[in-house]
């Protein structure tokens, strides 16, 4: 299971909160928030992700898939797991560890 939370909302900037884990079920919820947030205008969206526990390896190529849906996306306080995957996966522009 994952819960999204809206943090904050500024303009075309959206930070959201991550929570749970994501198998292909929950990744397509989230696929399909994402594709409503561009719809909404939002161009960036910055996701907190310190409580997803996990998320399924198999799912490198829908992960990959997010980025054409044109926002650019970052991805902060992330577990090391979960950094690791997004790294292997060619994501690391999506790592905002500031």
């Amino acid at each position: 299971m994952v819960r999204i939370n809206t943090l904050n909302r500024n303009g075309r900037t959206l930070t959201i909160e991550l929570m749970g884990y994501i198998n292909k079920t929950e990744f397509d919820i989230l696929h399909d928030c994402m594709e409503s947030y561009v719809e909404e205008g939002v161009r960036e969206v910055c996701i907190v992700a310190n409580e997803v526990r996990s998320i399924s390896p198999l799912l490198e190529r829908d992960v990959i898939g997010l980025g054409q849906l044109g926002l650019t996306l970052r991805f902060q306080q992330l577990a090391p797991s979960i950094q690791r995957s997004l790294e292997s996966w060619g994501l690391q522009a999506w790592i905002d560890d500031e």
